[in-house]
Formats: structure tokens, C-alpha cells, sequence
């Protein structure tokens, strides 16, 4: 049984990853949760949060509202993929459970420090609570059991930039700063995504389910879906953030393969995930020059392929 801490900006696709996890009750146990911009400001995306685990009977749980505001550049949000209330502009019920006392960095510190090498903390927004809790507590990097984030693309095209995925272009530093805390990272960037397409037919028996978020999933869809279709791309829908979840359930239908990664921070590539061969920017191994971004390269876990078929059989079990 996985401990699970989900912080996250949701959010289409967070909603569906979060549905998976909460199939998943004999693998997965979900302790808590924490809200970021993202794709809408901070409030909204806490306020669904709160409309999410209403609805999947989690209001006992904690929720820590995030961070406002990216660490050093400025707020960019994504309405016009999730719709201006983040949820596809479905109407959303007014959310009565109250939050945490504590914000977003300090509630992830506590969780793990109570929870000594047992929480995985699943990030499937920008990573700025994450990036800060380590900056209170640096600990928690060594006391944590894993951190599982969707974010990054290392070797595809990104999809807010040509360079970037969103969520780390959304707050680059905070990508930098948690890919190089020094834990056991696993990336689900968009290299892995084109693998989670999911056949209109199957997202159809999912929004029909008995799961208590699939009304939330049905609502917001299509909104989703007509973003896509702005893009020429109509055949078979992706959640991002699905493949972030389906890897803590299913580890065993990726590929995967530990590469040294970098943030880019500055520039028209800021939010660019790099692959550094030999650790280093450059080709010659007798070259001893250093540069500043060399202090900041670390080892993930890249999942770059997943089995298609598994993965769909694996959401066929989970919203029977």
C-alpha cells in the first residue's frame, strides 16, 4: 500500500488522475493534498480540489492551499485548455470543507516527517510547493519514498513552448530545484504521453461510471476535447497526468531509462528538460571546464514508453 500526498493544480487531467488512484483503494492510499496555479490561479484550483474530494469522500483529509505566484517569474495560467474555472466551465458546486492551517510547503514537510521513507509525493502541477517544502526542510528529500511528477519533455517538442512542457515553464527554477534535491525522482514528461491515448469509447464507459469523480470527468470533457480539436488533433484524447498516476499502480507497463537531466531557467528555451551526456555540456571527457549548470544535473527516472494495450486494460479494471 502506497501513501500518497497529491499536490496538485486541478485541472481536466488532474481530476482523471486522481480518479484512478482513488480505483485503486487496495494499492493506494491518498493522506492528503496541496493546491498550486497551474492551470487556473491558486483560489480556483483549490476550490476544486475541494469540489474533488467532496465528492470522493475525502474531506476528512488535509488540504493545504500552494503557492500563488511561480518563485521568479511571473503567474501564466492555462484557461484556455481547461476552461476558465479549470474544469471545462461545467458548473461546479459551491465546496463547504474547510483547509488546512497550514500552507502547501509546510503541510508536505510535516506529512513526511511523520511518515519517515513511506509518502510518495505525486505532482501533477508546477512544482513551486515541492521546490519550497525542500527549501524549509531539506530533509524531507532523504525521508521521502519517492516523487513522482508529470512535467518536463526531454526528447520531444514541448506543448506551451517549442522547448517547454507547462508545468515546469510555469515555474522552471522550482523544477530545477526539486530535480536536483537529491531524491528518488521518476518524470512523466510528454515523451510518455502519446502512449495514455484513450479511445472515445473507453473515455465514454469512464464518464459513465460509477466512480465519484466521472460525473466531474463527463462535465469537463468536452471543453478539453475542443481544445485539441484547435490543434487538428481529434483521434483518441490524452491525460497527461494519467501516466503520472498509472505509474505509481503499474510501474512494470513502462519503460524507463535514469538519465542526468537539467532544467533550463532563462531565455526562449526557460522550462526545457535537457539530457546531459557524461553529466556535462560538453563531449570531450578531458575537458575540465565547469559552468554554473553543472552544479545543478541530476539523475531521473524518465519513462519514455508505455504498453498502450496495458495501460487501457489497466482503466478498463479500474472503471469497471
Amino acid at each position: 500500500m502506497k501513501k500518497v500526498w497529491i499536490d496538485t493544480d486541478p485541472g481536466i487531467d488532474d481530476v482523471f488522475a486522481i480518479a484512478m488512484l482513488i480505483a485503486a483503494k487496495e494499492k493506494v492510499e491518498i493522506v492528503g493534498m496541496s493546491s498550486i496555479f497551474g492551470n487556473v490561479d491558486v483560489g480556483q484550483t483549490t476550490r476544486n480540489a475541494k469540489i474533488v474530494m467532496e465528492a470522493a469522500s475525502l474531506a476528512h483529509l488535509p488540504l493545504a492551499k500552494g503557492a500563488s505566484y511561480p518563485l521568479c517569474v511571473p503567474l501564466d495560467t492555462s484557461p484556455f485548455v481547461h476552461g476558465d474555472n479549470g474544469l471545462g466551465n461545467m458548473p461546479l458546486p459551491v465546496p463547504t470543507m474547510k483547509e488546512a492551517n497550514t500552507y502547501a510547503p509546510q503541510a508536505i514537510v510535516d506529512v513526511i516527517l511523520e511518515n519517515p521513507n513511506e509518502i510518495t509525493l505525486l505532482a501533477i502541477g508546477p512544482l513551486t510547493n515541492v521546490a519550497l517544502a525542500y527549501l524549509l526542510e531539506p530533509r524531507i528529500a532523504e525521508l521521502a519514498k519517492e516523487v513522482v511528477i508529470m512535467g518536463g519533455a526531454v526528447l520531444c517538442p514541448g506543448n506551451i513552448t517549442p522547448a517547454a512542457e507547462a508545468n515546469f515553464f510555469h515555474d522552471p527554477h522550482a523544477a530545477q530545484i526539486v530535480i536536483n534535491a537529491g531524491w528518488k525522482v521518476s518524470l512523466a514528461g510528454l515523451d510518455v504521453c502519446a502512449f495514455g491515448k484513450i479511445p472515445d469509447e473507453l473515455l465514454d464507459k469512464i464518464s459513465n461510471s460509477k466512480n465519484p469523480l466521472a460525473t466531474i470527468i463527463k462535465g469537463a470533457t468536452p471543453f478539453f476535447k475542443d481544445f485539441f480539436r484547435t490543434l487538428d488533433i481529434e483521434e483518441h484524447l490524452d491525460f497527461p497526468d494519467a501516466m503520472a498516476a498509472a505509474f505509481l499502480l503499474a510501474p512494470e507497463i513502462f519503460i524507463t531509462e535514469e538519465l542526468p537531466l537539467f532544467v533550463e531557467t532563462e531565455g526562449s528555451c526557460m522550462g526545457q528538460t535537457l539530457a546531459v551526456p557524461r553529466n556535462k555540456w560538453y563531449e570531450d571527457p578531458n575537458d575540465k571546464r565547469k559552468f554554473q549548470a553543472d552544479d545543478h544535473i541530476a539523475p531521473v527516472n524518465v519513462m519514455f514508453k508505455a504498453d498502450n494495450i496495458k495501460f487501457l486494460n489497466l482503466l478498463e479494471a479500474l472503471f469497471a
